[in-house]
């Protein structure tokens, strides 16, 4: 019977053993920090998550990270990459999603691999059929530095660079979205919501349309369904923009002459500039002095006058250039007097 009990009393304690073993481990800080650094370029999001060593007064690359093995590229579990859209590394597709992201490099070179897999521990390598992207980049030599880091050292709307820096190299590589098209994705969805009701959404999907030469029949469509929800100077100058694209350049004017008379002052100054641009000296003197006469009270007539001069000297009318500019200098401010008499001196 005593035996009995000394034997129960030992499984009892075996039990409170393991259990406590199984839920012994609390947070303590790691030696490799965590870290996350997020881009954006256009709507699309680049996320990079890692641990980040320290050197140590080791020698890192052809060290403890040897040339042509493979390498978790942090510290670790696996360091992480996603892509919030499909994108294109080194100008190669790969899909949206979060990878698994390790290197392999060589004495000036590195082949930078995505696994498929994500949630590994670090050292749990991807085999052929885990890979769903490899590229190799050039590195590059850079000042020492201690702790491993990734930034965006480029971040442009038209593509962004990442780079992995630790030690003296620096490991960068491209990506690249289809900014155009995931934003016309994203706004076809919008217009099915809030954004769809009123005119200013469908307006401001077929001006991006137009201003990036994209989709444009449908954004005849959004056009057209904009100023049927209520007409203005800005939905018709987008829906003239778009008829022009397509070579209609009389109903384009057309479309122009209705707006002009529901422009704001400083759509109508706009709108002189874009014709002034275009070469459109003649018509651009028509609108800029319709917008003067409109607008004699205006508290920036002054400005209105100084387009009128500036349209009247590209034309090559110093006179009349020389006229508004000098009107335009007896309604302005203190501050703008001096711009104003050395263009003024530079005409005489």
């Amino acid at each position: 019977m005593k035996t009995i009990k000394i034997n129960l009393v030992l499984c009892i304690f075996t039990m409170l053993l393991t259990h406590t073993n199984v839920a012994q481990n609390v947070t303590t800080p790691r030696a490799s920090q965590l870290s996350t650094i997020s881009q954006r370029s256009g709507l699309s999001d680049v996320t990079i998550t890692y641990h980040s060593p320290g050197v140590k007064g080791r020698k890192v690359f052809g060290g403890i990270v040897r040339y042509n093995k493979m390498w978790r590229a942090g510290a670790n579990e696996n360091t992480t990459i996603q892509f919030t859209h499909d994108a294109k590394v080194e100008g190669k597709k790969i899909a949206a999603g979060t990878y698994g992201l390790f290197m392999k490099p060589n004495q000036n070179s590195v082949d930078i691999i995505f696994s498929k897999y994500s949630k590994s521990w670090g050292t749990i390598y991807p085999g052929p059929n885990d890979i769903a992207l490899e590229v190799t980049v050039k590195s590059e030599a850079i000042p020492f530095q201690e702790w491993l880091s990734y930034d965006f050292i480029n971040k442009g709307n038209k593509n962004i660079m990442a780079a992995l820096s630790w030690e003296k190299t620096r490991v960068p590589f491209t990506i690249e979205f289809d900014i155009t098209a995931i934003v016309v994705d994203n706004m076809r969805a919008e217009l099915k919501g809030i954004p769809g009701f009123g005119w200013r959404g469908h307006m401001q999907a077929a001006n991006f349309c137009l201003q990036n030469n994209i989709n444009l029949e449908e954004a005849m469509v959004w056009i057209d369904k904009s100023i049927a929800s209520s007409k203005g100077f800005s939905n018709l100058q987008v829906k003239a923009g778009l008829l022009a694209k397509k070579g209609k350049i009389t109903e384009a004017e057309k479309i122009m002459e209705e707006a002009i008379p529901t422009g704001n002052p400083y759509q109508l100054n706009q709108y002189g500039y874009v014709l002034l641009n275009m070469g459109k000296t003649k018509k651009a003197i028509e609108v800029f002095s319709y917008n003067v006469e409109k607008n004699k009270n205006h508290q920036f007539i002054w400005g209105f006058l100084d387009s009128l001069g500036e349209a009247y000297l590209k034309s090559g009318d110093k006179k009349k250039a020389l006229k508004h500019y000098k009107e335009a200098r007896t309604k302005a401010p203190q501050n703008q007097h001096s711009y104003l008499d050395k263009v003024i001196a530079g005409i005489k």
